[in-house]
């Protein structure tokens, strides 16, 4: 299995200065240590793909009263930390999480195209100023109808996929993650989703264990959705969008089993965003 979705936050802030670090904080061995877990897992490759929000290279991407809070990584210290690990010989591939924000599609391509990645995970978080996945942000769902938040929803993810950007669509339904499933018919957004990533040559979507681990207690994407993707021949990644290290591959029999039943048998790796077919074990 290969696990292409995770943060290493928890364990080292790109960026900060060395007395600002977590105690003993030793960026290749953290980078060891994300290796060494996903092993004990059975996970042979991992994708390390922190949030772009973090970047002083992308702070404009989030404008929010606590994006200068959150963005302190720096993104050539970052990628020459995983380059330097792929040299060690661990099995750790380059990758970003580029949260989609409508009106700052520049800025993303640009992201996209001036740093050497090898996979790109595109993501949406954010309705508006709304973060509807932050436990802070949790009331606004009271003063909304699940049934448009759902639309919103999937109109942004849409419009993520035609930009162009991305190897891979993460948790498509995070929608959900708090819990609130749709009550009217979506089968049109699930469809129209499918639709539009069949269109982007090579765009994979992503089968994630995360859900399980949130309110929703659900794997991403449901079946539905999934099966659309199938059906018109849209290749899967696999990941567990781990934030600690005991998370890696988390649930993955899981994971093995949704992918299996709408019929995948192979995962995308990716190296230099050049996608290749990894058989399912």
């Amino acid at each position: 299995m290969l696990d292409y979705h995770m943060h290493v936050e928890n364990y080292y802030p790109f960026g900060r200065t060395p007395d600002t670090r977590p105690e003993g904080t030793d960026p290749m061995e953290t980078m060891r240590l994300f290796a060494a877990s996903a092993a004990a897992r059975g996970v042979e490759e991992i994708v390390i793909t922190e949030h772009v929000y973090h970047f002083t290279q992308a702070k404009e991407i989030v404008d929010r009263p606590w994006s200068d809070e959150k963005c302190f990584y720096d993104m050539d210290e970052y990628l020459d930390l995983l380059q330097s690990a792929r040299r060690e010989g661990l099995p750790i591939k380059t990758g970003i999480e580029m949260d989609y924000i409508e009106g700052r599609e520049p800025v993303i391509e640009r992201i996209v195209q001036d740093y050497p990645w090898d996979f790109v995970l595109g993501s949406v978080h954010w309705i508006g100023d709304w973060g509807f996945d932050l436990a802070s942000m949790a009331d606004e769902w009271d003063r909304r109808s699940v049934d448009e938040v759902y639309r919103d929803y999937f109109r942004l993810l849409g419009q993520a996929v035609q930009t162009g950007c991305f190897d891979s669509m993460s948790h498509p339904d995070l929608i959900k993650v708090m819990g609130h499933m749709a009550e009217g018919d979506v089968t049109d957004l699930y469809e129209g989703f499918a639709e539009q990533v069949s269109g982007q040559a090579g765009l994979c979507v992503e089968i994630s264990s995360a859900g399980l681990r949130k309110p929703v207690g659900r794997l991403y994407p449901e079946r539905p959705l999934l099966e659309a993707c199938a059906r018109r021949g849209i290749s899967i990644t696999t990941a567990s969008d781990a934030h600690v290290v005991e998370d890696i591959g988390r649930d993955f029999d899981q994971v093995r089993d949704l992918a299996g039943s709408c019929g995948y048998r192979e995962a995308m790796s990716f190296d230099h965003r050049r996608a290749t077919p990894v058989p399912i074990e």
